[in-house]
């Protein structure tokens, strides 16, 4: 079933059982160009946000499903903690792994992939793939590796087909940095407007197998990702089809950082300084997400507006 746009409205009636965020990869990076330019990207999207959980509550967490950093030097781990703390004070903060934490600035400087999750999960004190349970809702954490061909190991499909079948009765939601094969798009093929899910570092190989777990556990009914970097209204943003006998809907976090094909910073070889190329349209997005017992209502926002820009409801 095709995504559908409903009527913007920020209240559902209904027995809400979860209320979260999802914010889209942040690539957080110590350069002192870098860091200033995105601090004043970003001041508007936090300002925001915290405008509105004062007036309409808070999350029960926030999450960022990987590219939280922009390379695996400790220094950037170091500023991504501080600023989300600062930002989102007392507010659980769940983050994945993405390409950019399996990433050395040099290639001389390639430690190897037990080094990089030794990394990452010395920083957030979390394994790399793991779960957490919030009420009536099992929320899952997973981690892509391999790239520039990304897949889910065994160990890591077993894990999920595990936490699946050990909660069945819980509405399940599934994180992980990169989106399946052919859910997200491109606003125009032709042009070359975004990375989508049909180019090989951009989905998970065994995208197929997934499928498999999915259509077999009916609580599976959420799968959110980012690394894609999706412009607004590429096609699939949120998108929902059969597994089995149930919906699962995907949904692209896009990014508040940059969005579209080759934009963003482009860096000199020293890495001192850079350009920034700007999308169209530029917008600062992020994600809230109401569960309730047979849908989902996704809301999309608008940070530099502070209004809510697209609404969609999922069955589950």
């Amino acid at each position: 079933m095709d995504d559908v746009q409903l009527p913007l409205s920020n209240k559902t009636p209904g027995e809400e059982l979860l209320y979260f965020w999802g914010i889209g990869d942040l690539h957080y990076y110590t350069p002192p160009q870098w860091r200033t330019y995105q601090a004043q990207r970003f001041a508007p999207m936090f300002r925001d946000l915290r405008a509105l959980w004062t007036r309409e509550g808070t999350p029960a967490f926030c999450v960022s499903p990987g590219d939280i950093v922009e390379t695996s030097a400790p220094e950037n781990y170091q500023l991504a903690r501080q600023e989300l703390t600062m930002q989102l004070g007392d507010i659980p903060f769940y983050p994945g792994l993405g390409n950019h934490e399996l990433w050395a600035e040099h290639e001389d400087e390639d430690d190897g992939l037990d080094h990089y999750i030794a990394n990452y999960s010395t920083f957030w004190g979390k394994p790399t793939h793991y779960y957490w349970i919030e009420g009536e809702v099992l929320c899952v954490m997973l981690d892509p590796i391999g790239y520039p061909e990304p897949r889910f190991s065994e160990g890591t499909l077993a894990f999920l087909k595990m936490a699946l079948a050990k909660h069945p009765a819980h509405i399940a939601i599934i994180f992980a940095h990169c989106p399946l094969y052919n859910t997200v798009g491109d606003r125009d093929p032709e042009r070359k407007r975004d990375y989508d899910s049909l180019m090989p570092l951009f989905f998970i190989q065994n995208s197929d197998q997934v499928h498999e777990i999915l259509a077999k556990h009916g609580n599976g009914c959420l799968f959110i990702s980012g690394h894609t970097h999706s412009g607004w209204q590429a096609p699939n943003l949120v998108y929902t089809e059969q597994a089995g006998k149930h919906a699962v809907t995907y949904i692209n976090l896009m990014s508040p950082w940059y969005t579209g094909y080759e934009k963003g910073p482009e860096r000199n070889a020293d890495q001192s300084s850079f350009q920034f190329y700007f999308d169209e349209p530029d917008l600062i997005m992020s994600f809230a997400f109401h569960v309730y017992r047979n849908y989902i209502i996704v809301h999309l926002r608008n940070h530099r507006e502070g209004t809510w820009m697209a609404r969609w409801r999922v069955p589950l």
